[in-house]
């Protein structure tokens, strides 16, 4: 987990500083919670940018992370997991639930706004149902 440092009463100013602070990494996974939680609350009319923006952000982890959750699943399947890695592995699982639920949830909102279907707009977005990205 990060540490930046912020003052006690914070600004949108000592905000944009912290998150200045973040490594890449970081700022992705700052992104992704972000709108995980807009989309969740529905805090504000989300331009087509920031639902495309979404949409891209909750389409893949980060390559570590990735990387790790791959190497767990294979051990899953040669079934030498141990119990913590199986835990993390089903962390990492949730989060990639949870993260395609955000992303459709975008795609949906975005596919009503173009008066078009989801698969539609994902061809005309680039982006592929790609089972095998998580």
């Amino acid at each position: 987990m990060p540490t930046v440092q912020v003052p006690a009463q914070l600004t949108v100013e000592h905000l944009m500083a912290a998150v200045k602070q973040l490594s890449p990494s970081e700022w992705h996974e700052f992104q992704h919670q972000l709108a995980a939680w807009q989309a969740q609350n529905g805090v504000l009319e989300a331009t087509e940018a920031e639902l495309v923006t979404c949409i891209d952000v909750n389409s893949r982890l980060p390559a570590a992370t990735q990387r790790r959750f791959n190497r767990l699943r294979r051990k899953r399947q040669a079934e030498m997991l141990t119990p913590a890695e199986a835990e993390e592995l089903q962390a990492l699982w949730q989060r990639v639930e949870a993260m395609n639920v955000t992303r459709l949830q975008a795609l949906t909102t975005l596919a009503q706004r173009r008066n078009t279907d989801v698969r539609t707009l994902m061809r005309d977005l680039g982006v592929t149902d790609n089972l095998s990205a998580f």
